[in-house]
């Protein structure tokens, strides 16, 4: 199993796209590393997000702007070779996002920010009151440094052992 960069900008998107979460790490105020599953949206490369506007990630973030945000797309138990245990791997592919967290404090381009968070999972169109609106940290990441790979993928059957096994099993299938 390989694992190959992807560069093509259309196929970052869509794994983005096709995650229901992401992973959002910052550097706590105690200067130790902080994760966060989180609901997010992603509309003309950047990373909308949302939360509390109080608590340990508010802080962090307000204290060092600089975050990691990953995606992975579900996994898959995949092997090379089904006799070999080190042969196994998960298959799948992930994008890793690296910047400053930007929060937006108007009203309306909170609005239009939760909106986009909302269209990444439904196609419904929403209202808001404006205490929620006001209460809640919108915040969003137009990346610095952006990378996916696939990860698993197969190597083929360029190993000898491989061919001479994959040959001897199609001479008894004969």
């Amino acid at each position: 199993m390989k694992t190959i960069f992807i560069e093509d900008k259309k196929q970052i998107d869509e794994i983005i796209r096709s995650c229901d979460i992401c992973d959002l790490g910052v550097i706590d105020t105690e200067n130790k590393p902080y994760v966060v599953p989180m609901n997010f949206g992603y509309h003309d490369d950047y990373i909308y997000l949302h939360g509390a506007d109080f608590g340990k990630l508010i802080d962090a973030m307000k204290a060092n702007p600089q975050v990691c945000i990953t995606f992975c797309t579900p996994v898959e138990l995949a092997a090379q070779d089904a006799h070999v245990a080190c042969s196994y791997r998960m298959k799948g592919k992930s994008v890793v996002a690296r910047g400053k967290i930007e929060f937006i404090t108007d009203y309306d381009k909170k609005v239009d920010a939760l909106n986009i968070l909302m269209a990444q999972y439904t196609d419904r169109k929403f209202t808001y009151n404006s205490p929620a609106v006001k209460n809640v940290e919108v915040y969003r990441l137009k990346p610095e440094e952006l990378s996916a790979k696939e990860f698993g993928a197969p190597h083929g059957n360029n190993f000898p052992w491989q061919i001479e096994r994959d040959r001897k099993k199609s001479m008894k299938d004969l």
